[in-house]
């Protein structure tokens, strides 16, 4: 503990040593949480994935092979996890179970088939930005499974990524909605309910690594099924690529998680706001991507809400 004195006048006041530490970091802790980190470091992650995956659609690739061998690359992974972690099972029951299945199958086909299918049909930028209307579900979501209230903040944020949305599919002066829209808002939509309200309910009563690996476990299942129905093809054209693409995978999964157990399920989805904008310089250098004024105009109003849920302490 150290001393402080302003003169010989006055007495020696004692500052703890945590409050020292505060104060050397400028205060910075005030405003940045650990939540914010992980979610912004999760956020980077997945901008990495969506511009490499589809670079590799760019080239050739198939959508459905590019889902099969990064599902091989990442399952032994995974298994490894789960029975590294195997201790976890004994707080398993009948009805989590269940769940997992329920999240497998969300996370494997609604989620993880439905973001192959949109990036093979728009551009990385467009759904790296039209992901986040995730954001209006999952505020929707927690309100009706964790009680968490509809306040007047996350009103006016949801309004600002409606009015982003709309501006941002805004084509030759009109409202235009592609295929690759279509699939990117039932992304959004599959996000909320099986990953922001059932995993992170998972979260706080398992360990984050186990449940990622329980959850891709159970997902690996119903993709079997739908690559047999597709009789989806072997080839690939860059293994290197789809290798750092499937390790980003597995990185991101490992950060969210974590990002879960710090902060609720609407302050996460909200920094993962700033994917777009990570998405949009990567996509600029790498695939020569861009957008239309009025385009980046819906972009900033989407991600404004990454830095109103941080500041507003959502």
């Amino acid at each position: 503990m150290r001393r402080h004195s302003a003169n010989q006048n006055n007495p020696i006041v004692e500052v703890p040593p945590k409050r020292l530490a505060y104060w050397r970091v400028g205060g910075i802790k005030k405003y940045v949480r650990p939540a914010f980190l992980l979610s912004l470091s999760a956020a980077f992650i997945w901008a990495c994935q969506i511009v490499i995956f589809r670079y590799q659609i760019t080239i050739g690739e198939n959508p459905y092979t590019l889902a099969l061998w990064s599902t091989a690359i990442e399952l032994p992974y995974w298994i490894g996890m789960v029975f590294k972690k195997k201790k976890e099972t004994i707080k398993m029951n009948g009805r989590m179970i269940g769940i997992f299945a329920v999240i497998g199958f969300g996370s494997a086909i609604a989620i993880g088939l439905m973001e192959n299918l949109a990036l093979a049909n728009t551009t990385a930028t467009n759904f790296a930005f039209l992901i986040r209307t995730v954001v209006l579900f999952t505020i929707l979501f927690s309100a009706i499974f964790f009680k968490e209230p509809i306040t007047r903040k996350k009103i006016v944020m949801t309004g600002t990524i409606l009015a982003g949305a709309y501006f941002l599919n805004v084509q030759n002066g009109a409202f235009s909605l592609r295929l690759g829209d279509v699939f990117t808002l039932i992304e959004a939509a599959s996000i909320a309910f099986f990953t922001n309200i059932l995993i992170k309910k998972m979260v706080t009563k398992l360990d984050p690594d186990f449940a990622a690996g329980a959850q891709y476990i159970a997902g690996t299942f119903f993709l079997v099924i739908v690559f047999i129905f597709q009789k989806t093809p072997f080839l690939l054209h860059n293994i290197p690529l789809l290798l750092i693409y499937s390790l980003l995978g597995i990185t991101f999964a490992r950060i969210r998680n974590r990002a879960f157990q710090h902060a609720t399920s609407t302050f996460v989805t909200m920094i993962m706001s700033f994917t777009p904008v990570f998405t949009l310089i990567l996509s600029l250098f790498v695939l020569g991507e861009h957008l239309i004024p009025v385009q980046l105009f819906g972009g900033f109003l989407i991600i404004l809400t990454g830095f109103m849920a941080e500041f507003l302490k959502i």
